[in-house]
């Protein structure tokens, strides 16, 4: 696009380079962090490190161990963890029923005559509904927050049990259907 542009524009194809004398080029062209001298940096060895670290009791990347879990982390995770898994499950069956020989329908009437009873059914229709009620509800939680609300500790506990309360009631009732 830049060489079309140049040559359009009557500039040709430069052959020799261009150079910028300008006082501020030269100025803002500096580098924005310092190096230091090599005399003064000194390599430190793997060993030296582990060694200093065992010396003084530090602990070795703790990560999430040492931590409490709180709602808005276990959300987070869980959000994600739906959209994966949501992700999956569509392509899966997706895929799946393109690659099969019968259609919707007969494997629709086949798992109808197996004849599972009720509270069986309706587990499964709870476990297909809560990964979309789930990730529905807090996805809308994500937009409210990208507009800026809610953002004190309060709001966001609230609107987080909030998102689970009605994950789990929207999820029986369609399952109930």
């Amino acid at each position: 696009m830049a060489l079309l542009l140049r040559l359009v524009g009557g500039g040709g194809i430069r052959r020799t380079p261009i150079y910028l004398e300008a006082p501020l080029v030269t100025q803002w062209s500096r580098p924005l962090f310092t190096t230091p001298s090599s005399a003064g940096m000194q390599a430190q060895t793997p060993e030296d490190y582990w060694a200093k670290n065992k010396r003084l009791r530090r602990p070795v990347s703790p990560h999430m161990t040492i931590y409490k879990p709180q709602i808005t982390s276990l959300l987070s995770l869980s959000h994600r963890a739906s959209g994966i898994i949501l992700s999956a499950a569509i392509s899966g069956l997706g895929i799946g029923m393109l690659l099969l020989p019968g259609s919707y329908p007969y494997y629709l009437g086949v798992l109808q005559s197996m004849q599972f009873g009720g509270v069986l059914i309706y587990g499964a229709k709870f476990a297909l509904a809560l990964p979309f009620m789930f990730h529905l509800y807090n996805g809308v939680r994500h937009l409210v927050w990208d507009m800026g609300y809610g953002f004190t500790l309060r709001a966001l506990y609230k609107s987080g049990y909030l998102v689970v309360g009605l994950s789990l009631l929207t999820s029986g009732a369609i399952a109930a259907l």
